[in-house]
């Protein structure tokens, strides 16, 4: 019966272990063969799989059938433990305990992409502007030629026709081929962009109002991004006339993200939106976000949801401090002590920061609020099938080779009667260009700091 168990606890580990101590040659080694012919297949198919349906029942059959294969080794090799009790109580323990991670998986997966294909767009948005290249248009005016390689100052002219609208449907994640429109060679390392937005929806607020906009742009392989701060306030952008922010709510999604594509001269692939109180749950599910402080604040902000008090905040510079969720939203969302320029960077530095600090335990241990979180406040247009590839990309972001940039009042090019500010087109254009041509002289000569200097 010792045996029996020990062969018990050997096939728990590896299917056929058990079999071999006991002496089954023949029987430990099919087992043994068919567990690796299973293990690969799973391999293979996670490897290669498109996410969708029929790549979800295909993993359930494969999890379902690495569980059968465990369970006949472990049950098989100890059947002599049946004879006792204990030892038979043992040999149930043992075979829960290999079940336990399966049907854990088998949850995460069904529950998992219930939220994606709920979130989730189905097939790849064509309200895309500048679909043959990231750039929409060189900025009008003299170029800064200094900041130029050789090579591209050459070829530096002003923009043609106004690009056609991206058409599509989507595929495993590429990008465009070329970088700039007029490129006589394909850049090695194309780049994507995502229009992050958090809307202030909630309570006495109808609508959405995007009071944070932040443009992410993420180099594929490298690690490098940049984070482009988009005040809240600008009017006058796309021929808008009211404050920037309220844009989302006249002409959707769609709108916005062709204005502020046409403001930074850059395509916009994606956009994805949480509100107040999805922005408190996914903090919270996550366990919380650790943020080194640099001013004082000391503020109280908009409730997230009826019924709860106003989140308050009260830190010192110099600190660091891990905020649950509705620390968190008092940080990102307090001006009163500031404005909203340096809010802006405390918004943009929070992302990085939580980028940073995501990990795969986190979420797989607080994955059945984050799952609850993200299906109830977020909004994308990102197709289902592009998901796993952004969520590497963005997971392959180092802050050292990120640059972040607000446009607040140096980017002004004056203000309204109503001290609105008028954004400067050709200046943000051309230094949204440099970050991301030139990051090198970007820091040096425009200024532009890295996330892991800034934050």
């Amino acid at each position: 019966m010792r045996k029996a168990v020990v062969a018990a606890v050997l096939s728990f580990l590896v299917p056929g272990a058990g079999h071999l101590y006991l002496g089954e040659r023949r029987r430990g080694s099919l087992l043994l063969a068919a567990w690796l012919v299973v293990l690969l297949g799973l391999f293979a198919l996670v490897a290669v799989g498109q996410l969708g349906r029929t790549f979800l029942a295909l993993l359930l059959l494969a999890n379902g059938a690495v569980l059968a294969l465990r369970l006949f080794a472990i049950v098989d090799a100890g059947r002599g433990a049946f004879a006792s009790r204990v030892a038979g109580v043992v040999l149930a323990v043992v075979a829960v305990a290999a079940a336990i991670p399966h049907v854990a998986a088998a949850y995460v997966a069904v529950r998992g992409y219930d939220v994606l294909e709920s979130v989730f767009a189905d097939e790849e948005p064509t309200d895309v502007l500048g679909g043959s290249g990231l750039f929409l248009a060189f900025p009008t005016g003299r170029p800064p030629l200094d900041l130029d390689p050789p090579g591209l100052r050459a070829r530096r002219s002003t923009a043609g026709a106004a690009p056609a609208p991206f058409r599509g449907v989507a595929k495993p994640l590429a990008d465009s081929a070329k970088i700039l429109p007029d490129e006589e060679e394909a850049l090695e390392h194309p780049w994507v962009t995502i229009l992050l937005l958090g809307s202030d929806e909630g309570p006495r607020q109808v609508g959405d109002r995007t009071d944070t906009m932040i443009v992410a742009a993420i180099q594929r392989t490298t690690g490098r991004a940049v984070l482009f701060g988009i005040p809240r306030n600008l009017v006058g952008v796309d021929g808008f006339g009211e404050p920037l922010n309220a844009l989302y709510q006249r002409r959707g999604a769609t709108g916005l993200k062709q204005a502020i594509s046409r403001l930074l001269g850059v395509r916009v692939d994606y956009h994805a939106l949480v509100n107040l109180n999805g922005f408190v749950q996914m903090v919270d599910a996550l366990g919380g976000v650790r943020i080194a402080v640099k001013e004082r604040i000391v503020d109280e902000v908009t409730r997230p949801a009826w019924g709860e008090t106003k989140p308050r905040i009260d830190v010192y510079p110099g600190r660091t401090y891990l905020f649950t969720g509705r620390t968190a939203l008092a940080y990102v969302r307090s001006r009163k002590a500031s404005n909203d320029y340096r809010r802006m960077a405390r918004q943009r530095c929070f992302v990085s920061a939580l980028a940073g600090q995501l990990d795969v335990a986190s979420v797989l241990r607080h994955f059945s609020s984050l799952a609850d979180a993200v299906e109830s406040s977020v909004r994308t247009d990102i197709p289902l099938n592009r998901a796993p590839d952004l969520m590497r990309l963005a997971a392959g972001v180092d802050e050292r080779e990120t640059l972040t940039e607000t446009f607040g009042p140096p980017y002004f090019a004056g203000r309204r009667y109503d001290r609105f500010p008028y954004p400067n087109v050709k200046k943000i254009q051309a230094a949204v260009r440099d970050a991301i041509l030139h990051p090198e002289l970007a820091k040096a000569r425009r200024g532009i700091a890295s996330t892991s200097q800034s934050c």
